[in-house]
């Protein structure tokens, strides 16, 4: 414990000395408790350091821990936040007077002020921990909880509990909407939803839907109050025109308009044998009665398919058909006309584009309505209602100032992390109360750190823009001064000049200020390889004919390019593990395989890659969240379940069989194939009752799916999964089969799965058909409610490359990073999303309506939408950003060559870079060392297997009874009785049992164990739990002489077949023992009622 204490405070100070060097001016303003402050801090500068320790500073200047509020963007934000202020309040409390006036000096102290605040400071550890209230360290989502819980009662909150998926109260609210639209067909909703899946479908239906039900906070913040029927009439008050005859009649009324189409065709007439065509179609045209009709067949004229203007330039050949004039008026025409056409025909666009939000919008509110009735009738509550409650409450005249007078009694000092990943909800909330302070009356000190080139959650709602926009605000209001930060104590100055020679020229990247390394020494290089080269895709062309799946594999169409990519990383890697220089805390060290981090945008492409780590040997993990029903051992185990639920199921049970636990061979399998009749099932039993070459190996699996089926019918789901674990050894089964850089993955997820019985809504699903169609529920779902895989045990991700999505990686960091794919020019669509215009800093939304495809963009919503790309654009380069700032030493970024325009890929922007600084493949570069590797073997984490345990739902085989057991039982009860202060001894014991056990308190040589006079203390009857998980029971333990004995009695004599199980009993007894007096030497003695002994000494 000292040399471990002595090291965290070395470490403690070394920080110290290393901050208040560089930083001295930073770090004194940045933790002045008394003023507002906002840190824009770059990747790596010490965010986390910064908020911990502004904390301390207010803790050292006598507030109450009560009066803090600290808000996080991720629970485990600010656990790590909780976990590093408790640590330091524990160093404080037992440092030296030197080395803890060290530490407070590194955070904004001078000399004198640490010594004059260190008796405070040495007792904060004991304030905080007896605090109460306690300090509030939470996320935002954690902080609205404990508002709504203090809310008046009038509110009509008391009494809902917390969602934390928002997937089956949406299933429920569709299977409710469904029902109301059966009931009332020609009702508007009905009506409505029918046109979206006529337009639609019904996947893209139900996800345009649920996109909106999902934004329901900021259309409630938009409509504010209003009805639907309000809302939709402002939106057709704002059209061009209201109906579609309208707006071909103002086309048809243009000036002139049929003398100048009459013209343009008299010109085109002239020309080429192409434009008289045109010319003959437009006179047709004009010729037709119907305006609808008629401008359809001039549109063709003017536009191209795609709906741009058709081409027509001057030309000296043109120009000699129809003379110089009759060419200029041509151009011109045709220039007015299109115009004229592209305005009609945008008039029209928007007047579908208007239907298709009246549609969408009372579908949406009919839905929404559903699903808060079904919140209300269960009385619960998802994550976003508590952002809308809370809002709510503090927009409400009545209810607001009982609200805000509850905050500004609570909290004196707020302190804002990861800011760059609010959404507009949460600083309209945060807007509510702190603007009701007045200038001249006491208002919190705010400290809000955050970087807004590290904001990458605009999926989940995040806007980089409102930081600055607080920032400017908190200025005004709260006098706060704004501090940046751009110097990283991660990255090498070689990629740190990468990061500045990229972002610098980049126009969408605002607000980009160069950063500095800290690290001045540290070596580093970014890579960019060359692209590699290949066919796109390897497969022949699916003929669409049908195929056999237990004969014809199926054919895969996979990317070559990607391949060769994964191939040329799997061999730069090799290189460079074992010879690479990478930075430790004792000096250069070899490079090793845990010091990888890969990186993707998205998890779709990984299968390549995995495989070429997983051929090559090298060890690697797979960390990504709500991944776990995707893996193959969660697939294997739903199959079971799937089968065990439904015996039809041949698909499940071909499955299952293949399974490690079975791992019945392809013989057998085809051999169930050619049964000529049943399914599947019904040929396994055949196979198995039969004299076939086959039998002996199905008649045990038959054995076992039969006792499973049985058991599913009344055994909870984690009981069934508990029982199918031990009697298939699951764990042992995949142990043979995974390689071993695999297996400490396969374990985690295999105990997640059996964990996922219970977790899954507080393992509500006693039945197994509601479990299966649980995971099929979540199988859907998206990654922040699916469940995530496994986690590994302590150190068995050591040595293992780690692969993870950006998103996934943001707030890690390693060695080497390699960027994969990085030249993809693939950009996804936001299609059947909300489309919102809320300016940073406005009360709410300037616009919000309902987007599909882009053929329904529309030219009313172009500047919104250009806004959205802008967003989308920001966003790709802070991901690139997050990706790049990862990288301790190495950088590297690898891909394929693309189809069209690649200069905007992250490879392409990184080359412009690297050309920028005059490099070739490599900027920068990182020592070969000479010493050997030195690093875990692969495979070398050992996953424990549990041993074999009576699962959950198994009764235990009662010992029938037997004379000799009753007479064993009599004895032991009357010792105990014996040997315990104030106990009755039985009545009416026979006397072979009264002689027997005196036999055993009377013998001289066991008096040390009976006679309180020569032991220190001794217990009956003492409840163990061994190794393996099994209940025992010690008949006496005591401790004496610094020995603690397992006394343990049998009546008659030793016989000689029962020895070694006792010797074993005794054995574990021991270990037992020694667990719970490790100061004690752990012995045992079997006594026998006919004076026989026996030793038994714990083995080593």
């Amino acid at each position: 414990m000292a040399s471990a204490a002595f090291a965290t405070t070395a470490a403690c100070v070394a920080c110290a000395a290393r901050t208040i060097t560089m930083t001295e001016p930073f770090v004194r303003q940045a933790l002045d408790p008394a003023r507002s402050v906002v840190v824009e801090a770059c990747a790596g500068s010490g965010k986390t350091w910064l908020l911990v320790s502004r904390i301390l500073r207010i803790l050292l200047t006598g507030a109450r821990p009560g009066d803090i509020l600290a808000i996080t963007y991720t629970r485990k934000a600010a656990r790590e936040i909780e976990a590093r202020l408790r640590l330091w309040l524990r160093e404080l409390a037992r440092l030296d007077d030197a080395a803890a006036c060290a530490f407070l000096e590194a955070r904004g102290l001078d000399a004198a002020e640490a010594l004059a605040v260190l008796p405070r400071a040495r007792g904060l550890i004991e304030t905080v921990e007896q605090a109460s209230p306690a300090i509030t360290i939470t996320t935002f989502h954690g902080w609205f909880g404990r508002i709504l819980s203090g809310a008046s009662f009038n509110a009509g909150l008391a009494g809902f509990t917390l969602a934390e998926a928002e997937g089956p109260l949406m299933d429920e609210a569709w299977a409710l909407f469904a029902r109301r639209c059966a009931e009332a067909p020609d009702g508007p909703a009905a009506m409505s939803l029918g046109q979206l899946y006529m337009l639609f479908g019904s996947n893209n239906t139900r996800s345009l839907l649920d996109a909106f039900v999902s934004r329901r906070g900021e259309w409630q913040v938009f409509a504010n109050g209003a009805p639907l029927e309000s809302v939709l009439a402002d939106m057709h008050a704002a059209a061009d025109v209201s109906s579609d005859a309208e707006a071909l009649a103002m086309f048809f009324a243009a000036p002139d308009l049929v003398a100048r189409l009459q013209r343009y065709a008299a010109h085109l007439g002239k020309n080429t044998a192409s434009d008289q065509k045109v010319a003959n179609a437009l006179i047709d045209a004009l010729a037709i009665v119907d305006d609808a009709a008629r401008f359809e067949a001039l549109v063709p004229v003017f536009l191209t398919e795609k709906g741009t203007v058709r081409a027509r330039k001057a030309s000296k050949a043109q120009a000699g058909r129809l003379g110089e004039a009759g060419e200029m008026d041509l151009l011109g025409l045709h220039e007015s006309l299109a115009t004229v056409v592209l305005d009609c025909v945008a008039a029209r666009l928007e007047l579908r584009v208007l239907a298709f939000n009246v549609a969408a919008l009372t579908a949406g509110t009919a839905l929404l309505t559903e699903f808060e009735a079904f919140k209300r009738q269960r009385r619960v509550m998802d994550y976003a209602d508590l952002e809308i409650e809370v809002d709510r409450l503090l927009d409400d005249v009545d209810r607001a100032p009982y609200l805000q007078a509850r905050l500004d009694a609570r909290y004196r000092h707020l302190l804002l992390d990861e800011f760059q990943d609010t959404n507009p909800v949460q600083w309209r909330i945060l807007l509510a109360w702190l603007a009701a302070y007045e200038a001249d009356t006491y208002r919190p000190s705010i400290f809000l750190v955050g970087d807004p080139k590290q904001s990458i959650y605009r999926f989940r709602r995040a806007d980089y823009r409102i930081f600055n926009h607080a920032a400017e605000w908190l200025a005004a209001g709260f006098d706060a001064v704004r501090l940046p930060n751009n110097h990283t104590w991660r990255n090498a100055p070689a990629v740190v000049e990468v990061v500045n020679a990229l972002f610098v020229k980049e126009p969408a990247f605002v607000g980009f200020a160069e950063q500095a390394a800290r690290r001045t020494g540290r070596e580093g290089m970014v890579c960019l390889p060359a692209l590699v080269s290949a066919p796109g895709l390897a497969d022949e062309i699916d003929d669409g004919s049908l195929r056999d799946p237990l004969r014809v594999a199926r054919r895969v169409r996979e990317n070559l390019a990607r391949r060769q990519e994964a191939q040329v990383m799997v061999s730069t890697l090799f290189d460079w593990v074992g010879d690479r220089a990478i930075d430790g805390s004792a000096g250069a060290r070899p490079m090793q395989w845990g010091d990888v981090l890969i990186l993707t945008r998205t998890r779709g492409i990984l299968p390549e890659y995995e495989r070429a780590l997983r051929e090559s040997g090298v060890p690697y993990l797979s960390v990504s969240r709500g991944q776990l029903l995707s893996t193959l051992e969660a697939a294997d185990l739903t199959a079971l379940l799937r089968f065990l639920t439904t015996p039809s199921d041949d698909l499940a049970l071909a499955h299952c069989l293949r399974a490690p636990w079975f791992d019945v061979s392809d013989a057998a399998l085809l051999a169930l194939a050619a049964e000529p009749d049943g399914d599947w099932w019904a040929r396994l039993r055949a196979v198995a009752a039969s004299a076939g070459p086959h039998a002996a190996v199905l008649a045990p699996v038959v054995e076992l799916l039969s006792d499973w089926m049985a058991l599913a019918a009344h055994l909870p789901v984690h009981d069934l999964l508990d029982r199918i674990y031990h009697q298939a050894d699951v764990m042992a089964a995949y142990r043979r089969r995974v390689p071993p850089p695999m297996w400490a993955g396969v374990a985690a997820n295999l105990e997640a799965f059996l964990a996922l019985a219970l977790s899954v809504d507080g393992g509500r699903y006693p039945s197994l058909p509601r479990f299966v169609d649980e995971l099929q529920r979540l199988g859907r779902a998206g990654d922040d409610e699916a469940p995530d895989e496994g986690a590994l045990i302590d150190g068995a991700s050591q040595g293992r490359v780690r692969i993870m999505t950006i998103h996934g990686a943001k707030g890690l960091e390693a060695p080497v990073v390699w960027l994969i794919d990085a030249n993809n020019t693939h950009v996804r669509p936001d299609s059947y999303q909300p489309l919102i215009d809320w300016p940073a800093g406005a009360p709410r939304p300037t616009h919000f309506s309902l987007h599909a495809t882009t053929a329904l963009a529309g030219r009313a919503r172009a500047a919104i939408f250009e806004s959205e790309a802008a967003a989308r654009e920001r966003e790709t380069l802070n991901l690139l950003y997050v990706a790049i700032t990862r990288a301790e030493q190495i950088f590297v970024a690898s891909g394929s060559e693309a189809r069209g325009d690649a200069s905007q890929t992250y490879y392409g922007r990184l080359r412009r870079a690297l050309d920028d600084l005059d490099a070739g493949e490599v900027y920068g570069s990182v020592a070969r060392i000479q010493a050997p590797v030195v690093e875990t073997p692969v495979g070398a984490v050992e996953i424990p297997i549990a041993p074999a345990v009576t699962p959950v739902g198994e009764r235990v085989p009662v010992p029938e009874a037997s004379q000799a057991m009753d007479f064993g039982t009599a004895m032991h009860a009357l010792i105990e009785a014996a040997t315990t202060p104030g106990a009755n001894l039985p009545e009416a014991v026979d006397e072979a049992v009264r002689s027997a056990a005196e036999a055993i308190l009377k013998a001289p040589d066991l008096q040390c164990f009976f006679d309180p006079a020569q032991f220190d203390q001794a217990y009956n009857e003492v409840e163990i739990i061994d190794d393996a998980g099994r209940l025992g029971r010690i008949d006496r333990l005591v401790l004496r002489g610094g020995d603690a004995w397992v006394i343990d009695y049998k009546s008659g004599h030793p016989e000689p077949q029962l020895m070694a199980k006792y010797r074993q009993q005794m054995q574990d007894y021991c270990r037992a023992v020694s667990a719970m007096f490790p100061a004690c030497a752990a012995r045992a003695m079997l006594v026998f009622s006919d004076g026989s002994r026996e030793r038994v000494e714990l083995a080593t």
